[in-house]
This record gives structure tokens, sequence and C-alpha cells, in this order.
């Protein structure tokens, strides 16, 4: 007897009275894609085909080394700012170190206790920098803030810049000087105004020698009062900067007499009579 699936003539004329059951024809079976065979694991994940003979896998490709577009600048100091620097060297001696071109942004810090706010006032600084800064030769702490001014710091522009700059070391307690830029310094006038600004003694040096006929010794400064042991700058009527002190060169009752300027001259003209230095 034949054993398939196929009903005979009696059957198919039971199936047309509805007496038997229809047999449900057999589905075809989907015919598999060329290639690998992918097989499923015991997890249900499938299994990684073989790959065929004599195939390799292909090799990742290295990402190409990022060429970074940067070089070394050769103004990082301007002619005049690097002459200035050497006279700043030697007017500072041994009690102060000088350093050149610092960012604001290293120098001060917001806090108001607000992160969002403390955020907005580094970044009105972040990009700014003062030309010099006098800081203490052991432990590095700021003592005076240089600012090398050239002409272009008469545009209003830069004058905002300026008087911003100024009202963020006024703010933090550090006092700054703005020089004007000349093509000659006097050394020892210069280094005296510093000191006096950065709050350091005044050394006492041995007196003038000279030889015969009233000759200065080379290399020596000329015979005048001998420097106070300590100055202290009186704070600026007008912006509260630590002033500093000059002596008058206009011709008639006051000339030759001393009294303390403003540093920032001219923009702003705060003035003091030299007796009252100790009473700020």
């Amino acid at each position: 007897m034949k054993n398939d699936d196929r009903p005979g003539c009696l059957g198919r004329f039971l199936q047309e009275l509805g007496l038997a059951p229809r047999r449900a024809r057999p589905r075809a079976q989907p015919v598999p894609p060329a290639g690998p065979v992918c097989l499923t694991a015991g997890n249900g994940e499938p299994e990684a085909a073989e790959p065929k003979p004599g195939t390799a896998d292909p090799e990742p490709q290295a990402a190409e080394p990022e060429v970074l577009p940067f070089h070394v600048r050769d103004d990082f100091l301007s002619p005049a700012e690097c002459s200035f620097y050497h006279l700043l060297q030697r007017a500072a001696g041994d009690w102060a170190v000088v350093c050149p071109k610092v960012s604001l942004a290293d120098l001060f810090f917001a806090r108001t206790g607000d992160y969002g706010t403390n955020t907005s006032y580094r970044n009105r600084i972040a990009r700014k920098h003062v030309d010099f800064l006098l800081c203490d030769p052991r432990s590095m702490k700021p003592l005076l803030g240089i600012e090398l001014d050239d002409a272009s710091h008469n545009r209003a522009d830069r004058q905002e810049r300026d008087g911003f700059v100024d009202r963020v070391f006024a703010a933090a307690g550090l006092p700054l000087h703005r020089q004007r830029m000349r093509r000659a310094y006097d050394l020892h006038a210069l280094s005296a105004r510093l000191r006096a600004l950065a709050g350091r003694e005044v050394q006492a040096t041995a007196g003038t020698s000279s030889v015969p006929g009233g000759r200065a010794l080379q290399g020596t400064a000329p015979p005048g009062p001998a420097p106070m042991a300590e100055v202290r700058s009186p704070p600026c009527p007008k912006c509260g900067q630590p002033m500093v002190l000059r002596t008058s060169r206009r011709r008639g009752r006051h000339q030759g007499e001393q009294f303390w300027g403003c540093p920032s001259y001219p923009r702003c003209r705060g003035m003091r009579a030299a007796a009252s230095r100790n009473n700020g």
C-alpha cells in the first residue's frame, strides 16, 4: 500500500461532500540565498559564517594623524616691549621677578556666589593680558602689574579697554602702573617708582663716592637726598589706585616740590600733597 499524503478517489469524493477534512497543501520552502551559510547557535544568535578558503578578513584602516597648523610667533614681544623688559629686569634687581604677557584669567578670579555669574566675569578677562607682572622672587606672589602704553592707547576703544583693566586691578587690590612708551627711561627713577608701588622697602645704599674734582664714579648715582626707608602710596582720591610720588617741573612757586599723582594720568588727574602721604 502506498503511504503518501495524496487522497484517493473515495477520499476526494468524500471531501467534495464535506464528509472528510481537506488537507492543507504544504507550503513551499524558501530557497536560501547563494553565499556562505549562516547557522544559528543554541542561544538563538547567528553564528559567523566561515570565510571561503584562500580569503582573509580585511584589516581596519588606521586613521590618519591630525596635522595641527601651529607655529611659533616671531613677535612674542615687540622690539619696544623687549627693550623695556630688559630695563625692568635691571630696575627690579633682586627684589622682583619680571613676567611678560600674563593672562588676566590666570591672575584673577571672580567670586560672586553664583557659578554662571563667575563664568561670565571670567569670560570678560579671558582674552586680556597685562604687559608685565612683577612677582616676589621666592613665593611668586604678584606685586605689581605694568602696562606699556604706546600711541595706540589714545584711541577711544583702547581707552575703554584700559579703563576696564584698571577697574579689575583696583577691585582685586593689585596695583597697576601705566608707563608711557619713550625712547629713553630714567632707570633710577623707574626703580624707585616701582618699589613704591609694589610696597617694597628701599634698601639703604652706601654714599656716593667721588673722585677729586667732584666727578661721580662710573656706575654710581649722583649725590642726592637719602632714600626713605619705606614709601607708602596713598590711594588716588578719584580712582583709588596707589599713587606715584612725582616732582613738579612747571615754572613757578611750586617748581621742584613733590606731590602724589595718579599713575593713570592723563586719564585720571587725581593729586594729593606730598605732606599727606602718611595720612592715606
